[in-house]
C-alpha cells in the first residue's frame, strides 16, 4: 500500500447519494486543506472549489456590434468609419464617399406595460367606450356616426387589455385621463 502524503479520515454516509450505514473515505485537498469524499485507492485530492477556482470565469455575452439591427438587409448602409456596404457585403471602392446612414429613434422598441399601468389604460378605455357609445346614439348624421363608431371600435379594443401596433400609451393617458 502507498503512504499517502494527506491527511485521511473514514466518516459515515451522511449526504442524500450515501448509504447512512457505510463509512466512506475523505481526504486533505493539495491546495487548501478542505476534506473531499475518495475512494480507496487514492494518493491525492484537489477538491471541487479549488477546480472552479482555477478556471477561468465562464463569460457567456455576446459582443454586440456598433452596426444597427438588419444592417446587413439593407441596400445601402454607410457606418461611422466610411464603410459602404450593399446588402451587407462592404464595398472597398465606396469607402469615405458618403455620409452615415442615421438610425431613427422610433424604431427602438418600448417598455413592457405592467400591470398597473395595464389596468389603468383598460379603465380609461371602458369609460370612454361608455361615453362614445352615448355619443353615437345622439348621432344625427351618418358621418357623425362613422367618425364615432372607429373611435368605438378603437376603445373596445384596449377597453379588453388588446393594444395596437401603433398604441402610445402616454399620449393616450394625457388625451382622455381628463375626460
Amino acid at each position: 500500500m502507498v503512504e499517502e502524503k494527506y491527511f485521511t479520515e473514514y466518516r459515515q454516509g451522511t449526504r442524500w447519494n450515501q448509504r447512512p450505514d457505510a463509512t466512506y473515505k475523505y481526504m486533505e485537498c493539495k491546495l487548501c486543506g478542505q476534506m473531499a469524499p475518495v475512494c480507496e485507492d487514492t494518493t491525492a485530492v484537489t477538491c471541487s472549489d479549488c477546480i472552479a477556482e482555477s478556471w477561468e470565469p465562464f463569460n457567456n455575452a455576446q459582443k454586440l456590434s456598433d452596426k444597427p439591427r438588419g444592417w446587413t438587409l439593407m441596400k445601402e448602409f454607410v457606418d461611422k468609419n466610411g464603410n459602404v456596404y450593399h446588402k451587407g457585403k462592404e464595398q472597398q471602392e465606396l469607402k469615405g464617399t458618403l455620409k452615415p446612414t442615421k438610425i431613427k429613434k422610433s424604431d427602438i422598441p418600448t417598455k413592457r406595460l405592467t400591470k398597473k399601468e395595464k389596468r389603468k389604460l383598460m379603465t380609461i378605455g371602458a369609460l370612454n367606450l361608455h361615453n362614445l357609445k352615448k355619443q353615437y346614439l345622439k348621432a344625427r348624421w351618418k358621418k357623425d356616426k362613422k367618425l364615432i363608431a372607429s373611435e368605438i371600435k378603437l376603445h373596445t379594443k384596449i377597453a379588453l387589455g388588446k393594444f395596437p401596433r401603433n398604441f402610445d400609451r402616454k399620449e393616450y393617458l394625457v388625451k382622455y385621463e381628463n375626460n
